[in-house]
């Protein structure tokens, strides 16, 4: 290469200098402040997290069950978070309507805006089995049977078809029921629950041959009157 030409090169990348350095300057700042955002970003979701958990601890440990107010701040406290805590917030704070206020609709609620913030399969699950267990307290059947439906990991298996064998028969839905109940029995129930079942899957294919014997005898009874009605 000549020296003519080295000259040229340079003057080449001088003069790409004097028009672009703007741009290059700005590009690299971008880069420094999104390098920098993104740090802060970060601490500041841990710092958030660990205050949301401290928070959260010191609300349940001010849980009474003789203070049926004591549960007000966690509610407000999963209101007005959007951490996990906010979810394990709402999970307590339904626990405490049930057990101690028996306010099922009100712990619904609570557990339908903790599924809002969340996407952890396994507490899905878990808030949405609650639900149905409480749509079924509070006789809203179907919609108890859609909560349940939701719940696709066969993991919960042996507790969604209990519950749901519940609700059949509330529907006196007998034959389902009995299903249902079968297939929470193949599920690997723990051995209280596979109990449990057991008795009620009795008690369901009891109802179910009683409502058939019924069916039966109501048929017979049209067709005998519709004879008779034939005859005259």
């Amino acid at each position: 290469m000549s020296h003519s030409d080295s000259e040229a090169q340079v003057l080449e990348i001088k003069e790409f200098l004097a028009k672009t350095w703007k741009i290059i300057v700005a590009v690299i700042v971008i880069g420094l402040l999104a390098v920098w955002g993104w740090r802060y970003w970060q601490t500041y979701k841990a710092e958030s997290l660990t205050e949301a958990s401290d928070r959260y601890e010191l609300l349940i440990s001010k849980l009474n069950i003789n203070e049926p107010t004591s549960v007000n701040e966690l509610v407000s406290f999963a209101k007005q978070n959007d951490s996990i805590y906010s979810v394990f917030a709402s999970l307590q704070a339904a626990k405490f309507y049930v057990d101690n206020l028996k306010d099922y609709a009100g712990a619904k609620t609570l557990l339908i805006d903790a599924s809002k913030k969340t996407d952890s399969e396994p507490v899905l699950a878990t808030i949405n089995i609650r639900i149905a267990r409480l749509e079924y307290q509070l006789g809203e059947y179907d919609a108890s049977l859609q909560s349940l439906a939701k719940v696709t990991n066969n993991n919960w298996a042996s507790t969604v078809n209990d519950i749901r064998g519940d609700v059949l028969v509330k529907m006196e839905q007998y034959s389902q029921a009995c299903s249902a109940y079968e297939v929470a029995l193949a599920s690997n129930p723990t051995a209280d629950l596979e109990k449990n079942i057991k008795i009620k899957l009795n008690q369901a294919e009891y109802l179910k041959a009683a409502q058939l014997l019924a069916k039966e005898k109501e048929t017979k009874e049209l067709a005998e009157k519709a004879a008779t009605t034939t005859q005259q």
